[in-house]
């Protein structure tokens, strides 16, 4: 399937028109480009900048879905990290508060 994309001459200066429309990730997707010259082709410049604006506006969405997975991902793990600080926490504060009756200044042993 290595087929090589070729534009018809009187597509070219259209194309090279809304080329500067799409965002930088979708120039160098080549099946994207392939795509909006099948717009070009069968609806014309205006049907093809209608679909670039739909393919960046869903790149846009799915970066800022990604971004916010990474984000929730790395408040998790802090979240687990400071739980698992306060356990040892609470288990070195239990440990130095144990005292026998011996240690108490208090404790007259009644």
């Amino acid at each position: 399937m290595d087929q090589s994309f070729s534009l018809p001459q009187e597509l070219q200066t259209s194309f090279q028109r809304i080329m500067p429309y799409m965002s930088a990730r979708l120039r160098n997707d080549q099946q994207s480009i392939e795509a909006i010259a099948l717009y070009l082709k069968l609806g014309g410049e205006r049907l093809a900048r209608i679909a670039i604006d739909a393919y960046n506006q869903t790149h846009r969405l799915q970066d800022a879905a990604d971004q916010k997975l990474r984000l929730e991902e790395t408040l998790l793990a802090k979240q687990m990290e400071n739980e698992n600080d306060d356990d040892e926490d609470e288990e070195e504060e239990e440990d130095a508060g144990n005292t026998t009756e011996n240690d108490d200044p208090d404790n007259d042993g009644y």
